[in-house]
């Protein structure tokens, strides 16, 4: 964060009448830099750097070579046009019920996306109460969202740049028991509206659509959802049911996980959303 930044910030609230600390303490309590312009903060994140290994499935990162991460190349390209032309750039990825494999292939994906283009991409552990993306990406425990929002420090100090890639991570920090109280606050409303202003990608590990009410919520902020299926775990019953409310214009397409048709164990994308459309029509 630039000192020309918090300088204003500090006459700012100043002249609210609020108390700042000064010398090295920070000034503000919950955001990040007003003007998209001033993005000097991203480059000032703390680095980390991801640990992959075989049984955690971070191909993109462990094997670059093997056609699962080709799927995710697909993908990222896939996602790319459908951006072309259009508002897409906060994306959810959810499935119809734990152990599909959402947090894996979100983790993949931001990668995917970070590493084959120059945009700016951000990772968002959205499942709160299950977080499982620093664990997939062998980082082990991380402050986040839920220390943000009890605490006074700004969102940024909780922000972490990949080693090496154009990609940040926004953990969810220790497991929150009632995750909407923070989803819902207008405090992590403003907070996403600038970080919309400061990446090109947010990537979003959201939870499953069923039981909890949270993912509706990011459906809801999401500009569009990646459904994630898995062959011999994904029940009809099920998504039927978590599907229901859902707004079907916001549904990129599925991720089929563990699918033999893909040749070897991992992600076959479905048919872009306007092959979906024409079929339907006709």
């Amino acid at each position: 964060m630039s000192i020309v930044y918090k300088a204003l910030q500090q006459a700012e609230m100043e002249n609210a009448g609020i108390d700042v600390i000064k010398g090295d303490e920070t000034f503000a309590p919950e955001l990040v830099p007003a003007s998209t312009n001033d993005n000097l903060w991203l480059e000032q994140a703390k680095v980390v750097r991801p640990v992959g290994s075989d049984e955690k499935r971070m191909v993109t990162i462990t094997d670059l070579e093997s056609l699962a991460t080709e799927k995710f190349r697909l993908l990222r390209t896939r996602l790319c046009h459908l951006q072309n032309g259009s508002s897409l750039k906060k994306v959810v990825i959810t499935s119809g019920s734990p152990a599909e494999g959402k947090t894996t292939v979100a983790a993949n994906l931001a990668i995917s996306l970070a590493r084959h283009s120059s945009q700016k991409v951000l990772l968002l552990e959205g499942d709160l109460r299950h977080p499982a993306v620093t664990s997939k990406l062998g980082l082990g425990d991380l402050q986040g969202l839920g220390e943000w929002f009890e605490g006074q420090q700004p969102l940024t100090d909780f922000i972490y740049q990949v080693e090496g890639h154009q990609l940040w991570l926004l953990p969810a920090g220790a497991p929150a028991g009632d995750a909407l109280r923070i989803l819902q606050s207008e405090r992590f409303a403003d907070a996403m509206t600038r970080l919309s202003g400061c990446f090109d990608w947010i990537i979003i590990d959201a939870p499953p659509l069923a039981p909890l009410a949270d993912i509706h919520f990011w459906v809801q902020k999401a500009d569009g959802v990646l459904l994630v299926i898995r062959d011999g775990v994904a029940q009809k019953e099920t998504l039927v049911r978590g599907l229901v409310g859902l707004d079907a214009t916001k549904l990129l397409g599925v991720v089929h996980n563990d699918t033999l048709s893909a040749g070897r164990n991992y992600q076959k994308y479905d048919r872009p959303p306007e092959e979906k459309h024409a079929n339907q029509k006709a």
